[in-house]
């Protein structure tokens, strides 16, 4: 009996050192800096443009219940709303959503309407770029003049 126990013993201590291994090793992988290549895009610096947009406009949209393309509709909807200020154009939009909750399941309802009015001006815009800030998921929108 007492060759089993320590049999026991030792697959028992066996597993532990595997299991140690293996959480030190994932650890290591947490702290280790990402290479230059695994850095994406969107982690840069902030760019100029968003402070000082030229001729265009920047605008922003953080997190959307709808997901990333829903924030990005809002931020170009947003910037053109702001350019159209610049050149007379007047842009009103509602977006009404109803969200009920019943035993813990939730639906909603969106509806979005747009009414634009332009007073002698054919204004076109292009989106330049975009930039999400790391720091709060905001998706930055540059929309300048097409030509």
């Amino acid at each position: 009996m007492t060759g089993f126990a320590v049999h026991g013993s030792t697959v028992k201590t066996g597993w532990r050192v595997v299991v140690s291994v293996i959480l030190l090793m994932c650890m290591a992988g947490c702290v280790m800096k990402p290479r230059a290549s695994d850095v994406s895009v969107e982690s840069a610096p902030r760019p100029a443009w968003i402070d000082n947009p030229g001729d265009g406009v920047s605008a922003s949209a953080t997190f959307h219940v709808r997901g990333k393309q829903a924030q990005e509709e809002l931020a170009v909807m947003r910037a053109r709303e702001e350019f159209a200020k610049r050149y007379g154009v007047k842009i009103s939009s509602d977006h009404d959503v109803q969200q009920t909750t019943v035993n813990d399941r939730t639906s909603s309802v969106s509806e979005k309407s747009i009414r634009e009015e332009v007073r002698d001006a054919d204004v076109k815009a292009v989106v330049k770029e975009k930039w999400t800030d790391p720091a709060n998921g905001a998706l930055w929108i540059w929309l300048v003049p097409s030509p």
